[in-house]
């Protein structure tokens, strides 16, 4: 196995046990690594080291559970493995510059973004693996995409502010011509985006990434566009190309005849949100995010639309808005429907409200992503409900 593999897999040991005390021992036991040689290799491939790296993660879900849960400073403490309440207060206060309960009086009103749950390992270490690229600074980089065209590139404007994420080019880092962004989801892999006007400078970037196994990334591309040269490059990494597309909607606001059927949700219609998911609608994950949404500790742009069918719940929508700058965009990023029998219908018809309801609020809306295949979120669906293609979205890595 690769030292790469190896760090990644100790990377996802530390962020799998976060209550426990991890030694340097067991941590690169579990890697498959000797002691000796283990802990210089961490540090030279993320810049901390690995004990660091546990106090350091261990420290943010501590944080999150003060802010989203009302379990009390001793039961986090201990709960994470500390031998006091003052430990952790100590350890805390010198990570967060707050003690615990300040902390929690001064952000537990405040939504949890991907920003506060990022460790910024996956930054650091792609930093330190990738010298030759020189960073730049974030606000530059969203000059060069809203001055070129905020529309074709609006996911990688949302990219370049939801998370947590570094900006790096092969240019003049002051103005650069292409870069590319990583962003911190809090895992051990960043997620790595290119922004290239032109295929020369695309293939430039591929060149550079491809010295390193295991790649992925992304870049937005005109829709039908050809770069031989760049694809040549690509099949000769050994990469293969997954084409989506990002659409938007150009038309007017739809009109209802009848809109007893189908409204957003509020915090009442939880329960039946629950009974969606038990009857094999969504999954926990979207239920828990809807619900922090409800209790303005998630993402308070998250706007989720019911369509029911005998007092039940039948299919779900879950757009959400991102703001940057003056650039405003509902993403809808799921939709639900329970009985497949009517999925074209449904969907349909919950599109519409949506994209009624999200134009009120002086949004453009749309899908990212859209796959060519029936599904609710697919392209057929979309333009059915209106939106166009705006830009192809070519994800590459190795199968």
């Amino acid at each position: 196995m690769e030292n790469k593999e190896l760090i990644t897999k100790a990377i996802k040991y530390i962020q799998g046990n976060p209550k426990d005390n991890l030694s340097l021992d067991s941590i690169a036991s579990n890697a498959g690594f000797s002691l000796t040689y283990f802990d210089a290799l961490f540090q030279k491939h993320t810049g901390y080291s690995p004990v660091e790296y546990s106090r350091v993660y261990k420290l943010t879900r501590c944080a999150l559970e003060l802010r989203r849960t009302e379990k009390t400073v001793l039961n986090i403490a201990l709960e994470f493995g500390y031998q006091s309440p003052e430990s952790f207060s100590r350890a805390f206060k010198s990570f967060y510059g707050l003690s615990p309960s300040d902390y929690r009086d001064k952000y537990s009103d405040k939504a949890v973004t991907w920003h506060d749950l990022s460790s910024k390992i996956s930054l650091s270490r792609f930093g330190k693996e990738f010298p030759e690229l020189k960073p730049v600074d974030r606000e530059i980089a969203l000059d060069f995409l809203f001055t070129h065209d905020p529309v074709k590139y609006g996911e990688d404007l949302v990219g370049l502010t939801v998370a947590e994420t570094a900006v790096f080019t092969l240019d003049d880092s002051r103005d650069p011509n292409s870069f590319i962004y990583v962003s911190d989801y809090n895992d051990a892999e960043p997620i790595i985006d290119l922004v290239c006007v032109d295929e020369a400078s695309a293939v430039r970037y591929l060149e550079l990434l491809s010295k390193n196994d295991n790649f992925k990334f992304t870049i937005h591309v005109d829709c039908g566009t050809i770069w031989e040269s760049f694809d040549a490059a690509a099949a000769k990494a050994g990469l293969t190309c997954k084409i989506s597309y990002d659409m938007l909607y150009r038309g007017e606001a739809p009109e209802f005849a009848d809109l007893e059927f189908i409204r957003e949700l509020n915090a009442d219609d939880l329960p039946s949100i629950r009974q969606f998911m038990e009857r094999g609608g969504c999954s926990e994950c979207h239920v828990r995010a809807i619900q922090i949404s409800f209790e303005r500790k998630g993402n308070i742009g998250l706007r989720p639309v019911g369509l029911f069918e005998d007092g039940a719940i039948a299919a779900l929508a879950m757009p959400t808005l991102d703001v940057i700058r003056d650039f405003r965009k509902y993403d809808i990023g799921a939709i639900f429907i329970l009985d497949k029998t009517d999925t074209e219908r449904k969907a349909n018809e919950i599109w519409r409200y949506a994209i009624g309801m999200c134009l009120g609020d002086n949004a453009r809306i749309g899908s990212a992503g859209a796959k060519d295949d029936d599904s609710p979120l697919g392209v057929k669906a979309c333009e059915t409900a209106g939106l166009v293609k705006v830009s192809e979205c070519r994800r590459y890595g190795k199968q």
